[in-house]
Protein backbone atom coordinates (compact mmCIF):
# COMPACT_ATOMS: atom_id res chain seq x y z
CA UNK A 1 0.00 0.00 0.00
CA UNK A 2 1.45 3.38 -0.97
CA UNK A 3 1.28 6.19 1.59
CA UNK A 4 -1.77 8.42 1.46
CA UNK A 5 0.32 11.45 2.41
CA UNK A 6 3.48 12.63 4.13
CA UNK A 7 3.03 14.07 7.60
CA UNK A 8 5.75 15.78 9.61
CA UNK A 9 5.42 15.36 13.38
CA UNK A 10 7.47 17.85 15.42
CA UNK A 11 7.62 17.40 19.20
CA UNK A 12 10.48 17.27 21.69
CA UNK A 13 8.91 14.34 23.54
CA UNK A 14 10.07 11.26 21.67
CA UNK A 15 7.35 9.07 23.19
CA UNK A 16 4.62 11.37 21.85
CA UNK A 17 6.24 11.38 18.42
CA UNK A 18 6.42 7.58 18.44
CA UNK A 19 2.77 7.20 19.41
CA UNK A 20 1.56 9.66 16.77
CA UNK A 21 3.83 8.07 14.19
CA UNK A 22 2.36 4.61 14.85
CA UNK A 23 -1.21 5.90 14.62
CA UNK A 24 -0.57 7.69 11.33
CA UNK A 25 1.46 4.88 9.78
CA UNK A 26 -1.35 2.45 10.66
CA UNK A 27 -3.59 4.69 8.53
CA UNK A 28 -1.11 4.34 5.65
CA UNK A 29 0.66 7.69 5.89
CA UNK A 30 4.38 8.28 5.57
CA UNK A 31 5.57 10.00 8.75
CA UNK A 32 8.58 12.27 9.04
CA UNK A 33 9.80 13.28 12.50
CA UNK A 34 11.69 16.13 14.14
CA UNK A 35 12.44 16.70 17.81
CA UNK A 36 12.83 20.47 18.14
CA UNK A 37 11.54 23.56 16.40
CA UNK A 38 14.58 24.31 14.27
CA UNK A 39 14.88 20.72 13.07
CA UNK A 40 11.16 20.77 12.24
CA UNK A 41 11.48 24.00 10.27
CA UNK A 42 14.40 22.68 8.24
CA UNK A 43 12.73 19.33 7.60
CA UNK A 44 9.51 21.04 6.49
CA UNK A 45 11.46 23.17 4.01
CA UNK A 46 13.40 20.19 2.67
CA UNK A 47 10.61 17.60 2.57
CA UNK A 48 7.46 19.69 1.85
CA UNK A 49 5.04 17.40 3.74
CA UNK A 50 1.30 17.45 3.14
CA UNK A 51 0.64 18.26 6.82
CA UNK A 52 2.63 19.31 9.88
CA UNK A 53 1.67 18.35 13.43
CA UNK A 54 3.58 20.81 15.58
CA UNK A 55 4.11 21.07 19.33
CA UNK A 56 4.28 24.58 20.80
CA UNK A 57 6.72 24.25 23.69
CA UNK A 58 10.04 23.04 22.25
CA UNK A 59 13.74 23.80 22.50
CA UNK A 60 15.65 25.94 19.98
CA UNK A 61 12.47 27.44 18.49
CA UNK A 62 8.89 27.27 19.72
CA UNK A 63 6.04 26.09 17.54
CA UNK A 64 4.61 29.58 17.08
CA UNK A 65 7.86 30.82 15.56
CA UNK A 66 8.15 27.71 13.38
CA UNK A 67 4.61 28.36 12.18
CA UNK A 68 5.33 32.03 11.41
CA UNK A 69 8.47 31.17 9.46
CA UNK A 70 6.74 28.47 7.45
CA UNK A 71 3.92 30.86 6.56
CA UNK A 72 6.38 33.55 5.44
CA UNK A 73 8.17 31.18 3.02
CA UNK A 74 6.34 30.78 -0.32
CA UNK A 75 7.57 27.17 -0.56
CA UNK A 76 5.91 26.14 2.73
CA UNK A 77 3.16 28.74 3.17
CA UNK A 78 0.40 26.40 1.99
CA UNK A 79 1.20 23.42 4.20
CA UNK A 80 -1.60 22.89 6.76
CA UNK A 81 -0.33 23.08 10.35
CA UNK A 82 -2.02 21.47 13.35
CA UNK A 83 -0.71 22.72 16.69
CA UNK A 84 -0.71 19.98 19.33
CA UNK A 85 0.01 21.26 22.84
CA UNK A 86 -0.86 21.18 26.53
CA UNK A 87 -1.18 24.97 26.46
CA UNK A 88 -4.72 25.03 25.10
CA UNK A 89 -6.71 22.59 27.21
CA UNK A 90 -10.21 23.99 27.68
CA UNK A 91 -12.15 21.01 28.97
CA UNK A 92 -10.86 20.66 32.51
CA UNK A 93 -13.82 20.45 34.91
CA UNK A 94 -12.60 23.04 37.45
CA UNK A 95 -10.89 25.51 35.14
CA UNK A 96 -11.10 29.08 36.44
CA UNK A 97 -11.90 32.08 34.24
CA UNK A 98 -8.37 33.46 34.29
CA UNK A 99 -6.86 30.15 33.16
CA UNK A 100 -9.54 29.74 30.52
CA UNK A 101 -8.83 33.24 29.16
CA UNK A 102 -5.08 32.52 29.05
CA UNK A 103 -5.64 29.27 27.17
CA UNK A 104 -7.99 30.91 24.69
CA UNK A 105 -5.30 33.54 24.12
CA UNK A 106 -2.77 30.76 23.45
CA UNK A 107 -5.05 29.41 20.76
CA UNK A 108 -5.38 32.86 19.22
CA UNK A 109 -1.59 33.21 19.12
CA UNK A 110 -1.41 29.89 17.28
CA UNK A 111 -4.02 30.86 14.72
CA UNK A 112 -2.38 34.26 14.21
CA UNK A 113 0.94 32.48 13.64
CA UNK A 114 -0.70 30.53 10.83
CA UNK A 115 -1.99 27.27 12.28
CA UNK A 116 -5.32 26.10 10.91
CA UNK A 117 -6.14 23.64 13.69
CA UNK A 118 -5.38 23.39 17.40
CA UNK A 119 -5.50 20.18 19.41
CA UNK A 120 -4.83 19.82 23.14
CA UNK A 121 -2.76 17.07 24.74
CA UNK A 122 -3.50 14.48 25.84
CA UNK A 123 -5.25 13.36 22.68
CA UNK A 124 -6.95 10.10 21.76
CA UNK A 125 -6.26 8.24 18.54
CA UNK A 126 -9.78 8.96 17.30
CA UNK A 127 -9.52 12.66 18.09
CA UNK A 128 -6.17 12.95 16.31
CA UNK A 129 -7.43 11.18 13.19
CA UNK A 130 -10.65 13.23 13.21
CA UNK A 131 -8.53 16.39 13.01
CA UNK A 132 -5.92 15.08 10.57
CA UNK A 133 -8.32 13.76 7.91
CA UNK A 134 -9.95 17.10 7.03
CA UNK A 135 -6.57 18.84 6.96
CA UNK A 136 -5.35 16.36 4.37
CA UNK A 137 -8.52 16.96 2.40
CA UNK A 138 -7.80 20.68 2.66
CA UNK A 139 -4.39 19.95 1.12
CA UNK A 140 -6.12 18.36 -1.84
CA UNK A 141 -5.62 14.75 -0.87
CA UNK A 142 -8.74 12.59 -0.98
CA UNK A 143 -9.82 10.83 2.18
CA UNK A 144 -11.00 7.24 2.11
Amino acid sequence: MSPKSRILVVDDHKRIVTIIQRILEKEGHEVLTAFDGLEGLLKAKDEKPNLIILDVIMPRMDGYEVCRRLRSDPDTAGIPILLLTVKGQLDEPDIDDETLDARLQERNVGFEAGAIEFLSKPVTMEELLDRVRPLLWFDGLPIE
